[in-house]
């Protein structure tokens, strides 16, 4: 049940010389219908205490307050920060969790959130929303410690400035000079229910035979056929720079069987999502630079495709995944852009093909050990897993399965059961962002940061 009446909400701030981010939660409250801020805090269903200025009274809803730790803990080491939103309670120490997340800070391997102020300030206008949508039990939940989450603001923004800037991109261009990721597919003799009751994945067999001018990526299974795996997966071939669309055949050893190109699927493209419907197997291939999500069709198990519809047009789509859920259809996604590994949107239909709504509390989840989607979600028993990417040291460095808590038009909630990164002895030790199971067999790819020029 909703709630009709409006909001009053209150927030503890200076006048002046306020950071920007503490701007930034007022400006994003004041976009929400239905919410109206006050300042006599008496009256209001909830405080925003930005200050750490404990209210003589006690807010319906109760008194919020964001909390900052150092991320790396949480993280194996990776660098980073942890940020949560709380509602205070009797125990200083302890607080009533309201959302939560982790971004990755800049490091020589990887970019990072440039403001992590700027990403959580619409956290308390999202919360809002949620209790708006009738989800009073937010506030009510278990409290959890605070340690290690209690600082009152976020780590400062380094002051890059232009040269700044120029020097960063400077380093990324240099390192390209000397070192590229160079992807390739595994392929483990397990389905994905033995992996989960394992906690772990064996060494892959992997990929015998690829060319040394090209990687392959984002593996998606066409179809078991015995000895054999038919995958679809993105090829990038380096000195054309060209992404597009190949199948392979993998057999139960490694061995590359075959390539075949896939011409009529569209590039640049890459991860492509397979979807099988009515004895048709449909293609959904990353392509955010259109702007959509389209689909494609193959009547003959994936021998040819042809444009299918768009699914989604306006959103800048990353690695779109659908799944069939409690009657309804929903699309896992990121969205292309500076947090395109961390902030994890939903969108949900009555039917694949749409037409879709966006989740209300886009981005539902802001994380980026395990948001960006690495595959199909897979149900065992009755509970539903969303593998993602664990891109916390850099991108696609590892997996995160995650079981789906709460899934509905008005809440969402996740959390990871398993990690699975590929072993420092293996020949692809750097990263891991995509599995996927057919018949009695898991395909994943594997990466190596090697060096461009070899004696």
């Amino acid at each position: 049940m909703t709630t009709d009446s409006p909001l009053r909400v209150a927030v503890t701030m200076r006048a002046r010389e306020s950071p920007s981010w503490h701007q930034a939660v007022v400006d994003a409250v004041r976009q929400n219908d239905g919410v109206h801020i006050t300042s006599q805090g008496d009256t209001a269903d909830v405080v925003i205490d930005l200050l750490r200025v404990q209210p003589k009274y006690q807010p319906r809803f109760g008194v919020w307050r964001y909390g900052f730790g150092d991320g790396p803990p949480l993280a194996d080491g990776a660098a980073g920060t942890y940020a949560r939103l709380y509602r205070v309670t009797p125990d200083p120490a302890r607080g009533v969790v309201l959302h939560d997340g982790w971004y990755r800070a800049r490091t020589t391997e990887a970019w990072g959130t440039t403001s992590v102020g700027d990403r959580v300030a619409p956290w308390a206008a999202r919360a809002l929303r949620q209790i708006q949508l009738g989800d009073h039990t937010l506030v009510g939940r278990a409290p959890q410690s605070m340690r290690g989450c209690s600082d009152p603001n976020p780590p400062a923004p380094p002051p890059l400035g232009v040269a700044g800037a120029v020097s960063i991109a400077a380093i990324d261009t240099l390192r390209s000079w000397f070192v590229r990721p160079r992807w390739t597919i595994g392929i483990v003799p397990l389905t994905i229910d033995d992996i989960m009751q394992r906690g772990a994945l064996p060494e892959p067999a992997w990929l015998a035979g690829q060319p040394t001018d090209r990687f392959y990526a984002d593996p998606f299974p066409v179809a078991d056929c015995g000895d054999r795996t038919r995958v679809l997966v993105e090829e990038y071939v380096y000195p054309s720079r060209i992404k597009r669309l190949a199948e392979i055949e993998i057999g139960r050893s490694g061995e590359l069987r075959r390539r075949c190109d896939r011409s009529t699927l569209p590039r640049p493209a890459s991860y492509p999502f397979l979807l099988r419907r009515d004895g048709r197997l449909f293609c959904m291939p990353e392509t955010s630079g259109s702007g959509r999500v389209s689909a494609f069709v193959s009547d003959d198990g994936g021998g040819s495709w042809a444009p299918y519809r768009d699914l989604l047009t306006g959103f800048a789509v990353v690695d779109a995944t659908l799944v069939e859920h409690d009657e309804r259809w929903w699309m896992f996604c990121t969205k292309q852009g500076d947090e395109d590994q961390t902030e994890l949107y939903v969108f949900f239909a009555s039917d694949w093909a749409g037409p879709w709504q966006p989740h209300p509390l886009n981005p539902v989840k802001s994380d980026t050990r395990s948001s960006r989607p690495a595959g199909a979600c897979f149900r065992i028993g009755d509970d539903l897993y969303r593998p993602a990417q664990n891109c916390a040291r850099r991108y696609g460095a590892g997996l995160a399965i995650n079981r789906v808590v709460e899934l509905s038009p008005t809440a969402f909630r996740e959390e990871p059961v398993l990690s699975l990164r590929p072993s420092e002895s293996s020949p692809w030790p750097h990263g891991m962002h995509t599995i996927n199971s057919i018949g009695g067999v898991t395909i994943v790819d594997g990466l190596r940061v090697e060096p461009r020029i070899t004696r």
